[in-house]
């Protein structure tokens, strides 16, 4: 009777994991094993240390970094450049190397196709 209790206890335990979705990609750091899981994969917290987790994920327990689960707003501030650093460059900026030059060149194609062959078509089609 006395193991049925224990079992029950530590059976209810073990199952009362705290599930968390991951904001950030991260890789899992096993004894034996590495494995790199996605941003939104959804693991089960084991425990939580100052800047790491223990993690269970298809029968691998490891670590992660505890920044993977940060709020994607705080996330996304720390990222983000300051206003004055985004500045757009300026529009006369032409293309310096043979790559950028032939995406110049196909934009400007597209253009063209666009304003020749469909938006004709268009009106045509609509009256």
């Amino acid at each position: 009777m006395k193991r049925l209790i224990a079992l029950l206890l530590l059976s209810g335990a073990i199952c009362s994991a705290e599930e968390i979705t991951l904001t950030r990609s991260a890789v899992i750091k096993a004894d034996h094993s590495i494995v790199a899981v996605k941003a939104g994969t959804v693991l089960e917290l084991v425990s939580r240390g100052e800047k790491t987790l223990t993690v269970r994920y298809n029968k691998i327990t490891g670590t992660i970094p505890a920044s993977s689960i940060a709020p994607v707003a705080e996330n996304r501030k720390k990222e983000e450049p300051p206003p004055a650093a985004a500045a757009d460059p300026a529009p006369d900026h032409k293309a310096q190397t043979n790559y950028g030059r032939a995406v110049e060149k196909a934009k400007e194609n597209a253009g063209k196709h666009e304003k020749n062959l469909v938006k004709p078509t268009d009106e045509v089609l609509k009256n």
